[in-house]
């Protein structure tokens, strides 16, 4: 499996960040790559991802929640479709919190893969996970001042 761990520190509290990040059907919203989640009705910890750049390059899976512990910890993987796991993790800092994100995956099969591969897709995939935590920081703090009347 690739696996990848990037960090952003973030001006809000954890309770804030842990809230908005949790609602996993907002995540496309950070992370352009991610182009849909849907919670599947009746399995509040089981939802279906599509990723990717478009067709060829787009997979889907079906993800569980396996862990979340509040203001602490969502941890996941999938249970179908694209093998993935991750968590985040969710410190208090003296400004804010402290959002560390880990995601783990194995490249698909066939031509697609071997694309990846052939692209250096660790480097790649590390700078767009480090962009998607900058655009979440900036987004939770623009709507938080709002919330905040500032």
């Amino acid at each position: 499996m690739h696996q990848h761990t990037v960090e952003v520190n973030v001006a809000c509290s954890v309770e804030e960040v842990y809230n908005l990040w949790q609602r996993v059907e907002n995540v496309p919203r950070w992370m352009p790559l991610v182009k849909e989640v849907k919670i599947i009705k009746g399995f509040d910890d089981l939802s279906l991802w599509k990723f990717g750049l478009g067709f060829p390059l787009l997979t889907q899976w079906t993800s569980h929640i396996t862990q979340r512990v509040p203001q602490k910890l969502i941890a996941w993987e999938s249970v179908s479709g694209l093998k993935n796991r991750g968590c985040a993790e969710f410190f208090p800092t003296d400004k804010g919190c402290r959002l560390c994100l880990t995601v783990a995956f194995d490249l698909p099969g066939g031509v697609v893969g071997t694309l990846l591969e052939t692209v250096n897709i660790d480097r790649w995939l590390e700078a767009n996970l480090v962009e998607s935590l900058n655009r979440f920081q900036s987004l939770i703090e623009k709507e938080v001042l709002r919330q905040k009347g500032w």
